[in-house]
């Protein structure tokens, strides 16, 4: 089978859905958290991985993630989810506005277990490769909006850690 996408040696073939989420294994290895991911140059490519992406947040409720970015899960493509409120599909995503801060409580699957304090943005808008502008306030949902610049920084190469504002790790 052709491989899907891929970090460095190490492919990522597609598979039938049932598979993949037997499979599940959240990536914890550093050297592809703190890796940028590669662009999706097709938007076909990146809405069937915001499929999947979505899929194995519903499947996994053990793990109550709302938003997974595609190298949590091995996958070195610029594509993420949020599913706070509706589900939404980020391909890749950029924030191109931002203004005020604040405080919050964030938790990552792949650190799991892990609570840090950090301090986000609390009005973003994110463009990306198929939506308009999209406009994200702690006014509206803070979860969701955090949830945002959370699962974009992991495609960055950026993890909460980084985003910490004290490291003193909180274990749940």
């Amino acid at each position: 089978m052709a491989s899907f996408a891929s970090f460095g040696d190490v492919p990522v073939r597609a598979r039938p859905r049932s598979e993949v989420l037997s499979e599940l294994q959240y990536v914890t290895n550093k050297n592809i958290l703190n890796k940028k991911c590669a662009p999706c140059d097709n938007l076909r490519s990146g809405y069937f991985l915001g499929d999947r992406l979505l899929a194995i947040l519903r499947e996994d409720r053990g793990a109550a993630g709302v938003g997974l970015a595609a190298n949590q899960v091995g996958v070195d493509m610029s594509v993420c989810v949020i599913n706070v409120v509706n589900p939404i599909i980020l391909i890749n995503p950029r924030i191109v506005e931002h203004s005020g801060s604040s405080f919050f409580q964030e938790a990552c699957l792949s650190l799991p277990g892990d609570y840090i304090i950090t301090e986000r943005w609390t009005d973003i808008v994110v463009e990306d490769d198929h939506n308009n502008s999209l406009i994200f306030s702690f006014e509206k949902n803070a979860l969701e909006c955090v949830c945002v610049q959370h699962e974009i920084d992991h495609l960055n190469g950026i993890t909460m850690l980084e985003r910490a504002v004290d490291m003193e790790i909180f274990n749940g």
